[in-house]
């Protein structure tokens, strides 16, 4: 007995046949960018710091300089981390070295207040169905912020002319970080010297997963 495959078309609802290669192998391919779906649908999001933080020249314990907090319930939907992002506004007095660096809360911790507004990645406006709240109020809560929990993004980039803000982070992550719901995810810039400020970002997507 034959049977034929058929594939719906996400958007039209209507089915279509699938074709093969003439050994009778499927042929599919990627009509899409990669996070085309996942962004058409409004469940990708954006932020960025509104204010500059000065970046550090230690591993930090509780300061950050911008944190997202998962304030779904158990069972409920976790951030897949896309990217994160900064960019310098001033520079120091000399050449530095500067490199993104984060921690991920292992536990759930009370929620923290969300000052920062939360975007969606398809222009559909400001959000307001997100279980995320952003804040770079400063500081995580003392079980997220520990200097141990703290890890580089990327890698770390160079200044080629001192006293300007010119220097731009982007780091792909590509959902190999996740923040589960009721944990914080925060992120710092590590530096060279003293007397660089950065505005710092991250780009999420959130779905429910089983989490082992």
């Amino acid at each position: 007995m034959e049977t034929k495959v058929r594939a719906i078309n996400r958007v039209t609802r209507v089915a279509g046949d699938l074709q093969s290669t003439e050994a009778g192998e499927a042929l599919v391919a990627q009509g899409a960018a990669e996070y085309e779906d996942i962004t058409r649908g409004g469940q990708a999001f954006h932020f960025i710091s509104p204010t500059t933080t000065a970046a550090v020249i230690a591993v930090p314990t509780i300061a950050c300089a911008g944190s997202l907090c998962n304030t779904a319930a158990d069972g409920g939907e976790s951030l897949i981390i896309d990217a994160v992002f900064g960019y310098s506004v001033a520079g120091g007095a000399v050449l530095y070295q500067a490199g993104m660096i984060y921690v991920l809360g292992q536990t759930r911790v009370a929620a923290l207040a969300g000052g920062i507004v939360i975007r969606r990645n398809n222009g559909y406006g400001v959000t307001n169905d997100s279980v995320a709240l952003a804040t770079d109020a400063g500081n995580v809560d003392a079980v997220t912020g520990v200097a141990v929990g703290w890890a580089p993004l990327g890698n770390s980039i160079i200044s080629a002319v001192a006293s300007l803000g010119q220097l731009a982070l982007w780091v792909p992550v590509d959902g190999r970080i996740i923040v589960p719901p009721g944990r914080v995810f925060a992120l710092h810039v590590l530096a060279s010297a003293v007397g660089t400020t950065w505005q710092v970002g991250v780009m999420w997507h959130e779905k429910v997963l089983t989490l082992a």
